[in-house]
């Protein structure tokens, strides 16, 4: 009978929180960097995600990570409810991939684009994302926003991370089978 390790859990849950909210802070090098992060976020939070869910192999490591990082960013007043919300619903969804199909490099991925809804509001409410931007980052770093403020900009982004989550969790257990 395999013990859970709940101090290697809580360990690996912060760095998850802590490297991915690091990630975003790429954004202040260009607009295309803010938009992208959470591709980034999936590959570099992969090897937090994996540890968890080795940890934990029941349902819930994904529905926790999600949690705790949406938590985070409500605290923090970097996100709202709605962003909390939507977070949570994709690590509860992935957990169900996972129930599934027992496979991370299902579950992973469906997990990392729950990342995107910190930025959900670039697509749902443009034009207060926009006068936020401009305000916070200059009226050029607001324009470039804007690139990417559309259904196919979402499209990219959500694609682009759900590769990067695939590619990180295959990397990281790739890594960890050959130690």
């Amino acid at each position: 009978m395999n013990k859970i390790n709940y101090f290697s859990i809580l360990g690996f849950t912060a760095l998850y929180v802590v490297t991915v909210f690091a990630t975003a802070f790429l954004g202040y090098l260009h607009p295309f960097c803010w938009v992208g992060f959470p591709a980034l976020a999936a590959l570099i939070g992969a090897y937090s995600y994996y540890h968890v869910a080795m940890s934990w192999p029941k349902f819930g490591a994904g529905t926790l990570l999600a949690l705790v990082f949406g938590l985070f960013l409500l605290v923090t007043g970097e996100g709202d409810v709605v962003t909390l919300g939507i977070m949570t619903a994709a690590g509860v969804v992935s957990d169900i991939v996972r129930k599934l199909t027992d496979r991370l490099d299902y579950t992973y991925p469906v997990f990392a684009i729950g990342v995107i809804s910190w930025l959900l509001p670039l697509w749902t409410r443009t034009q207060w994302y926009h006068e936020g931007a401009a305000e916070e980052l200059g009226i050029d770093y607001a324009d470039g926003l804007m690139l990417l403020a559309n259904w196919w900009g979402l499209l990219l982004i959500t694609a682009v991370t759900a590769f990067m989550g695939y590619l990180g969790i295959r990397l990281v257990a790739k890594c960890i089978k050959s130690e």
